[in-house]
């Protein structure tokens, strides 16, 4: 006798915030404030999520990880987070400047990204995921979902169809201009939703990489604590994610050795046809933009066609490593990045100067992402911008701690 497919995202009992306070305790990541922004949000703002992050804090050692956890309980307590009664799917949609994304909340178990189900395209480091599995197991708890996409699929786009025609739970505007629409999805909309999801058996990491490598990490140093073994996350079709260009910035190159002959070994590298005149700050899919010096547009997409890599790989492996001498993106001082949501003015004057030589890369696509996952391939860091970007403190996985 067959046995029916567990869903690869699976219903949970969430803890959110109360309606009327959702706005305000759902939070950026407080690395995004300023060092005044974020003050003014904690002095202003006492529903914050930024209260429980503690990011004037030192994290990092136990008795960091213990005021996390106590901060959180204290918003419990005060019912500024509450928990549901019976576990649930979240459909969240944001609506904002750059499009409407909309995809469903819940967990992913850690059994299915260790069997190969969960894809990836990025490269991890150890450090980051030792120091993210110790705070998971020491907090136990996911308060921002891992971001994940999916083929386009009939079935989920009609059982979330069904979700998003009914009442929201939640339904906000932040300051930047988004809007956050949230729906409880229980009875028999939650079981046509884990249907649909049986017949997905794979998705890709969009943005988390971390996230999904260090709930692993935590799952397989503590078996015994079953509820850790899954991670929150956000799954949303690929058609649906909003790309951007991740920009590169080479600084100091004015006093770079052979400047001259390095851009023009640049130009005429195999598959590249270069124009002297770069007319937008925007450029298509196979097209790099280059600002400072040797201002102009590497159109790369005949050495695209003949190697099957994408811009930034491609970028890497014939222009920055062999000719600028870049052989590690990660940490080398002369590479700044830019991220792609930046306004073209602003883009354009942080990129202009004759002491660097910036490349506006084109954006990244769901297909593209797919093909390096498939093949097994890892990315060049900060090669895709992607939205939506997801606030802490809007849906909250509660596992417990380990010990």
């Amino acid at each position: 006798m067959s046995t029916k497919p567990a869903p690869l995202l699976r219903p949970f009992t969430g803890v959110l915030p109360p309606p009327d306070k959702a706005h305000l305790v759902a939070t950026r990541s407080y690395l995004t404030y300023s060092d005044y922004e974020l003050q003014d949000k904690l002095s202003r703002n006492p529903y914050s999520f930024l209260h429980v992050i503690h990011p004037e804090g030192d994290a990092r050692g136990a008795d960091g990880m213990r005021s996390i956890r106590t901060a959180y309980e204290t918003f419990l307590g005060k019912e500024w987070l509450v928990g549901d009664e019976e576990p649930a799917y979240y459909v969240l949609r944001q609506t904002g400047p750059l499009g409407t994304c909309t995809g469903v909340v819940g967990l992913v178990p850690t059994a299915a990204a260790q069997a190969g189900h969960v894809k990836v395209h990025e490269s991890t480091l150890s450090d980051r995921e030792t120091l993210f599995a110790s705070y998971l197991a020491d907090v136990g708890l996911n308060a921002e979902p891992t971001l994940l996409a999916h083929e386009p699929d009939v079935a989920v786009d009609n059982a979330v169809a069904a979700v998003v025609d009914g009442a929201f739970d939640f339904d906000f505007t932040t300051a930047d201009g988004v809007r956050h629409t949230l729906w409880r999805v229980r009875g028999a909309e939650r079981e046509a939703l884990a249907t649909a999801f049986e017949g997905l058996d794979s998705v890709y990491i969009a943005d988390g990489h971390h996230r999904v490598a260090s709930s692993i990490r935590m799952a397989e140093a503590h078996p015994q604590h079953i509820r850790g073994h899954a991670f929150m996350a956000l799954l949303v079709p690929g058609d649906q994610l909003i790309f951007r260009g991740f920009h590169r910035v080479l600084k100091g190159v004015a006093t770079m050795p052979d400047l001259g002959e390095r851009v023009a070994r640049m130009r005429t590298l195999e598959g590249v046809e270069w124009r002297p005149v770069a007319d937008t700050l925007a450029p298509a899919g196979g097209q790099i933009a280059l600002r400072g010096v040797g201002e102009g547009m590497l159109d790369i997409r005949s050495a695209l066609a003949a190697s099957g890599r994408t811009a930034a790989e491609w970028l890497q492996e014939e222009v920055l490593g062999p000719i600028f001498g870049i052989d590690e993106p990660r940490t080398d001082r002369r590479l700044d990045y830019i991220a792609g949501d930046l306004e073209l003015d602003a883009l354009d004057k942080a990129t202009a100067g004759a002491d660097r030589l910036a490349f506006i890369m084109p954006p990244m696509t769901f297909e593209g992402l797919k093909a390096v996952a498939d093949d097994g391939r890892f990315l060049p860091p900060k090669s895709t911008w992607i939205a939506p970007k997801l606030r802490s403190g809007l849906t909250l996985f509660d596992f417990g701690p380990a010990s």
